[in-house]
């Protein structure tokens, strides 16, 4: 090793020499100088001679322990720090490095001991505070960070990244207003800090301020144009803003930046997720979690979309990960619980909660789902008390996905035992989804219009010109939401001949291809040219074939109940094919929308009250009756209340229209729906169950709550002749 001194002489053994003290601070200030500018060999052998020669000082432990802790030679960094703190027990300095290396091996309860052993020997050095916050944040117990942190802040009220990390602990403990204070006192004594800017852009997210949060995101950005956690933060703001192309990119820059940034990753997923694209939201998703194996959101998260990808196997796995990572995870509980009782496995359902009932941190979980198995098998006196057990204060801060299941669960629940009013307080409640800000009722409504206006179009027609024939016939099953049309799914998919596209957008894919291909608006579908419209022809066909299940069907059913404004589209594509338009009583059927916690967007926030559904009811079923007059096509009417009172002759009628023989498998149509797994609308629960007519003039139990809303439901009433 080079000494100090001529380069060429070595430091003799320690029996060989007597060190004065100025060579002594000759030997540490060359073993600093050696340390600051990564020689670290070097320091690291003056460190190890001053101490075989009993020269002690606090800073060549703790230096050298540094050294070894770097080197994750964690065994020899402890015995420095050891070493150090029993010879200069007052040097705080070892100790912080001590419980750092503890912490590091896992051993978090030592490291807690050891900085609340500074904190009494130093009650106004700040830096255990800080640490201690930190380990507590790590273990999930914030209120405890919280306080430490504002310890902190009582000893130097100045201190910005104390300001900052007590903001992050307010942020996740709820407290958002407190944490945006914090953190604007931060930007007063630093208008430039980008951790401070980072930070209040985030929360300002939370509080709703979007518009002032994307701009001080930005702001942050101009300090440090390439901070990730800046555009990650950026990104999910204009995610909220559906600026969705934008946020896109801003999340694709933050990893280009930072490769391995897994929250970008997620965060990327859940918008590509967002806009229906699956498989990119799957790619990217799955890298969040190669990066970072012990991300249980982004577990949870891809779960969600395996299940849109009919993944379900791979979904339960998922969730399964998550609380394996971290036992106390709530939400991955509750997306587990929600998956089994959404794919009616009632039995996984039992058996997991019975595996987690000792788990305390999960009560409030585990009441509302056995309230929910209870209601399943129609012990509503006991349903009724279990939910009831439910913690307000859990209800307030549960995530909001589960809220809104917990008021929609309540809401079913009370209307069985008959406490109609307070049962409909729960429905309000349960639509009361956030995402809804991000959609507008009326851009469905003039979607509706916008069809309409074809029909008055005189060079708009509809010819019966030959086709290919088909290797299938082609129906739609189309009606009104909650009017039937997942029972008759479920039915028809029971024949063997039959096959059902259960609620895929098929048709709406249609439309953008003739929105961005040939540049025609939904009310210009006479400017289709018979080309155009046989490539639009082909293209769906082409989807609904990659989605149907049986391969050998002989007729293909695509059901979507709101494709009944998509009539002149599907009419001029395909004049032959066959329509199954079904209806309920409007009052019922309207009823049943409301009571649904449909996933939001602009057709569903239509959904939100008794009135604005008996709106949309109204027009729809004026515009059916437009298209029914006005239109060649060929359909058969399937009314609810008909299938309940006689099964045999209804599905009879609808078959001979079909042109298919009665096959006895029809009338397992409850095993069909057990097979499924995953039934694609909110009546999953209700297809397994023998037919039943409770849900037959239910609406009288609400008729106070349709005052407003006979003008559009009356004449559909007379009109059906209910």
């Amino acid at each position: 090793m080079k000494g100090f001194g001529s380069n060429d002489r070595k430091i003799k053994n320690s029996e060989d020499i007597k060190i004065t003290t100025a060579q002594k601070d000759k030997l540490i200030s060359n073993a600093f100088s050696f340390h600051s500018s990564g020689r670290i060999k070097q320091a690291a052998e003056i460190y190890n001679f001053l101490i075989k020669n009993k020269i002690y000082d606090p800073r060549v432990f703790i230096n050298l322990g540094t050294i070894y802790s770097n080197l994750k030679q964690f065994d020899k960094a402890i015995l420095l720090f050891d070493e150090s703190i029993k010879k200069f027990p007052k040097s705080l300095e070892a100790y912080i490095n001590l419980a750092n290396v503890m912490l590091i091996k896992g051993k978090s309860d030592n490291a807690k001991k050891v900085l609340n052993k500074v904190i009494e020997l130093n009650p106004n050095y700040l830096r255990p505070y800080s640490n201690m916050a930190g380990i507590l944040v790590g273990e999930g117990d914030f209120e405890k960070a919280e306080s430490f942190l504002r310890k902190s802040l009582e000893i130097n009220p100045k201190d910005i990244n104390t300001l900052v990390n007590l903001a992050c602990v307010l942020k996740d403990l709820g407290n958002s207003n407190q944490a945006e204070r914090f953190l604007r006192d931060a930007l007063v004594i630093n208008p430039k800090s980008d951790t401070a800017l980072i930070n209040l852009g985030a929360v300002l997210n939370e509080l709703g301020k979007i518009d002032e949060g994307e701009e001080v995101l930005k702001k942050a950005l101009t300090v440090n144009p390439n901070s990730p956690i800046a555009l990650n933060n950026l990104g999910n703001i204009l995610s909220k803003k559906n600026k969705n192309s934008e946020a896109e990119l801003v999340y694709r820059k933050a990893i280009e930046l930072k490769s391995d940034f897994s929250l970008a990753y997620d965060n990327l997923g859940s918008l590509l997720s967002k806009q229906g694209n699956l498989i990119a939201a799957e790619k990217f998703t799955e890298k969040a979690i190669n990066y970072n194996p012990k991300f249980e959101l982004a577990y949870v998260n891809l779960g969600s979309i395996k299940i849109d990808l009919d993944k379900l196997a791979e979904a339960e796995e998922l969730f399964l990960s998550a609380i394996e990572i971290n036992e106390n995870y709530k939400y991955a509980y509750s997306n587990l619980f929600r998956l089994y009782e959404k794919t009616n496995s009632l039995k996984k359902l039992k058996d997991k909660i019975d595996s987690f009932e000792k788990n305390k941190f999960i009560i409030n979980e585990i009441l509302m789902f056995k309230a929910r198995i209870c209601f399943r098998e129609k012990d509503f006196t006991t349903a009724k008390s279990l939910i009831d057990q439910v913690s307000n204060e859990w209800i307030k801060k549960t995530d909001h996905h589960t809220n809104i299941l917990f008021w929609s669960f309540k809401a079913f629940i009370e209307e069985k035992v008959k406490n109609f009013d307070e049962a409909f307080k729960c429905f309000e409640r349960s639509q009361l989804n956030l995402k809804y800000e991000n959609f507008n009722p009326e851009v469905f409504q003039n979607y509706i219009k916008t069809y309409r206006r074809n029909l008055d179009n005189k060079n708009f027609v509809v010819k019966n010109i030959p086709l290919k024939k088909n290797e299938f016939s082609l129906v739609f099953l189309i009606g009104f939401p909650r009017s039937g049309t997942t029972l008759l799914d479920t039915i028809l998919r029971s024949h063997p001949e039959i096959d059902v596209v259960e609620e895929k957008p098929l048709i709406n894919s249609v439309e953008r291809v003739m929105k961005s291909k040939f540049k025609y608006n939904l009310d210009e579908l006479h400017k289709l040219t018979s080309s155009e419209q046989n490539f639009l022809r082909n293209y769906y066909l082409e989807i609904l074939r990659n989605n149907c299940d049986n391969k050998n069907a002989k007729i293909l059913i695509d059901k979507f109940p709101f494709q009944t404004v998509c009539l002149p589209l599907i009419n001029l594509l395909f004049p032959n094919s066959k329509i199954i338009f079904t209806h309920r009583n409007p009052y019922d059927t309207v009823l049943s929308c409301f009571q649904q916690s449909f996933e939001p967007n602009n057709a569903m926030s239509n959904f939100r009250s008794i009135e604005s559904a008996s709106k949309i009811y109204d027009l729809t079923m004026s515009i059916w009756l437009d298209y029914k007059t006005k239109l060649k096509i060929n359909y058969i009417s399937s009314k609810y209340e008909d299938l309940i009172e006689d099964f045999d002759s209804h599905i009879l009628k609808v078959l001979n229209f079909l042109d298919v023989t009665w096959d006895e498998n029809i009338k397992n149509y409850r095993n069909t729906a057990h097979k499924r797994g995953k039934i694609n609308t909110p009546s999953s629960s209700q297809v397994v169950q023998p037919l039943y007519k409770s849900s037959i003039a239910k609406w009288k139990n609400y008729e106070k709550y349709f005052t407003n809303s006979k003008k559009y439901l009356d004449k559909w009433k007379k009109y059906f002749k209910y």
